[in-house]
């Protein structure tokens, strides 16, 4: 029988509840499926001939095994990445035949995030599940956090921090719930407009960055979010340079070729078509067009729905142990954070010039795709942020740009 911990969640968390083969992204297309050593014993045990067939010609050893109980294993997948256990109504044969029990940790944690903090579990969802998606994006009520005693089921951590542990003694780690908490106090103040929130939220951690372990509770305490907002001003012309600084990082990332959704290559094609960059023609050529697209667009939609947004970013936070998501350097966390919503507007913008619309629906499906494809790419975080530190982008006046 399972024990019971102490969990704290996010209140949206009790409404989850996986729609299998009805999802029109599923979790089992498009990614590496990787199997525990327990659920990979099990597989080459079952008495089921065709199941048993199977599991020898589609479930193989890992090479690259970083922890047994995690990848001991991993699922063959062909040129689709669908795996192969998938019926052709996209329902998973392992569950139907052996029930729950039979998946690994992995398909039986997704899309769920689960870190443990100090002596509880925390537990909140992953916006790439398009289900998860529209659960934590479509409320307009701020997220909350509950806590409650849950069984912990099959499952694999994300993040293990012990805050009380003497190596972080006199570091900005001992203090991570406050510094989060805050965070996220920044990001759900209404009172302000969302580009205005993501710059305090900057600056709250870039101060911080200065000031001695012992003082931050006081400093946070005293920190005036309303005050500090007013030094913030948006710049018309950022845009433009959002556009020609995002656009070379779409080609470095080369998106059309390396990344392996469909959907996201789609959105690709579209917005390259939409901002109608040409090779070799500066895009302060077209700075009115985009300075007025990114104008509209941010008022009719982003201002108008930021809950959307304010959501994603607050899940994000609470998911990813913010700021400390990158390094043990706050600020990383930031940039690299900042530059992920910067990048989402970016796409929004180009696929409503090339559209000429947009709906709630469409913004909350593009989010969920965006974390499939690029969330979930661990190497484009890394690459982003050494770009960013060798160009000594790492600081407030790139972060305006951005915004």
């Amino acid at each position: 029988m399972q024990k019971n911990v102490k969990m704290i969640y996010p209140s949206y968390i009790d409404k989850f509840q996986c729609i299998g083969g009805k999802c029109e992204d599923s979790c089992c297309i498009g990614w590496d499926i990787d199997i525990d050593k327990e659920t990979f014993k099990k597989y080459h045990k079952v008495t089921d001939e065709a199941m048993k067939k199977m599991f020898q010609k589609n479930v193989h050893n890992n090479q690259y095994c970083t922890n047994k109980d995690l990848d001991y294993g991993r699922i063959k997948l062909g040129k689709t990445k669908r795996c192969p256990f998938l019926d052709d109504e996209n329902y998973c044969l392992i569950q139907g035949k052996f029930g729950e029990d039979y998946l690994s940790s992995v398909c039986t944690q997704f899309p769920r995030v689960l870190n443990k903090i100090d002596d509880h579990y925390e537990i909140s969802l992953d916006a790439a599940c398009p289900e998860a998606a529209r659960i934590i994006l479509g409320s307009k009520e701020k997220i909350e956090f509950k806590e409650s005693e849950k069984s912990l089921g099959k499952y694999i951590m994300s993040g293990v921090l012990d805050t009380r542990s003497s190596e972080f003694k006199d570091t900005p780690i001992r203090y991570f719930k406050e510094i989060r908490d805050f965070s996220i106090k920044i990001i759900q103040n209404r009172n302000l407009n969302f580009s205005c929130r993501l710059y305090v939220l900057g600056d709250f951690l870039n101060e911080l960055e200065d000031i001695e372990s012992n003082e931050i509770k006081e400093f946070i305490r005293e920190y005036d979010i309303e005050s500090e907002a007013k030094s913030y001003k948006r710049e018309s012309m950022n845009y433009v340079l959002q556009v020609s600084f995002l656009k070379n990082v779409l080609d470095s990332l080369d998106i059309l070729n390396e990344n392996d959704s469909h959907k996201f290559k789609k959105y690709t094609k579209e917005i390259m078509e939409g901002y109608n960059i040409k090779d070799n023609e500066p895009v302060i050529e077209n700075k009115d067009e985009y300075i007025n697209a990114f104008e509209k667009y941010t008022e009719e939609y982003i201002e108008s729905n930021s809950y959307i947004f304010e959501s994603y970013i607050v899940n994000f936070i609470y998911n990813n142990l913010f700021p400390f998501s990158e390094s043990d350097c706050m600020f990383d966390g930031y940039i690299l954070l900042l530059f992920r919503y910067s990048l989402m507007r970016f796409y929004l913008v180009g696929k409503y010039i090339y559209n000429g619309k947009d709906s709630v629906e469409d913004m909350v499906e593009f989010i969920q795709v965006f974390a499939k494809a690029v969330e979930h790419d661990k190497n484009y975080r890394s690459d982003i942020l050494e770009y960013i530190k060798e160009n000594s982008y790492d600081n407030m006046e790139f972060a305006k740009m951005l915004l």
